[in-house]
């Protein structure tokens, strides 16, 4: 975990990344803690669920599932916010 906080409340302290790159850097950090294999996993469960959906509403809370997972194999730690709703929240 980090040595450092980010003020989520401050709208300068964050920034949307496209996919692209939101995967390298995911992919490149689970290299680092040793969990690389796992993440190419959920990538590729969740690009399998979301490519046989047709239904927004279940594409939603299928994206909010896989960043719920992402979150847990990096380790959690703090709040997990997906489109503006609190997914996760450890204390």
């Amino acid at each position: 975990m980090s040595d450092f906080n980010i003020d989520a409340t401050n709208p300068e302290n964050l920034s949307v990344l496209k996919e692209k790159e939101t995967r390298k850097r995911l992919l490149k950090h689970a290299r680092l803690i040793g969990c690389e294999r796992e993440m190419v996993l959920l990538f590729d469960k969740y690009d399998s669920l979301l490519k046989r959906c047709s239904n927004e509403s279940e594409r939603k809370d299928i994206a909010k599932l896989g960043c719920f997972e992402i979150y847990s194999l990096l380790g959690k730690g703090g709040e997990l916010y997906v489109d503006n709703q609190l997914v996760a929240k450890d204390d």
